[in-house]
């Protein structure tokens, strides 16, 4: 189920949900928590953003367990790529983990702790569910971030590494 369509890896096709949707979200789920005035229009569309992060998440990092036992059996022979490969597949574990987080805080708030209309709860659960909106926004964002940047390098360390002896153009 998480290993292809159409003969493409589901995980190449679905990191760049993650990548995109995951940080609109969280910059989306902090306006939400430090504007009120805001909240009533960010509402829908912060919870579609929401579920879009945590399921794409979770998909992202099955498809990319599928994927790395691929990469494990075709490059079996290359410690490098290989460690490259682990650390990437590392770094999504967690973000798998954050974005899920991430969306089940996102929907408490909205939710429960600081709706859009009406009254938000007492003053020490507001204070917590937007600092906890705040901190997940930051943890998703920056764990994407990093399991980008490691999941690129996985991918075309070696190219650039093989084409940047003398072949910069200017």
């Amino acid at each position: 189920m998480f290993d292809t369509i159409m003969g493409l890896p589901v995980h190449i096709l679905v990191i760049h949900a993650v990548v995109v949707l995951g940080p609109i979200a969280a910059l989306m789920a902090m306006a939400y928590a430090a504007r009120p005035a805001w909240r009533a229009a960010l509402k829908w569309p912060l919870v579609v953003g929401a579920l879009a992060t945590g399921v794409t998440g979770l998909v992202a990092g099955e498809s990319g367990e599928q994927l790395e036992a691929r990469v494990r059996a075709a490059d079996a022979g290359d410690a490098a790529a290989l460690a490259l490969v682990h650390d990437h597949a590392e770094a999504g574990d967690l973000t798998k983990v954050l974005c899920l987080v991430f969306m089940v805080v996102v929907l408490a708030a909205v939710f429960w702790a600081i709706p859009a209309t009406g009254r938000a709860r007492a003053g020490a659960v507001n204070l917590l569910a937007v600092a906890a909106v705040v901190l997940a926004s930051l943890a998703a964002m920056g764990s994407i971030t990093w399991t980008g940047h490691t999941g690129a390098k996985a991918a075309w360390a070696d190219q650039i590494t093989a084409t940047s002896a003398g072949t910069a153009h200017n």
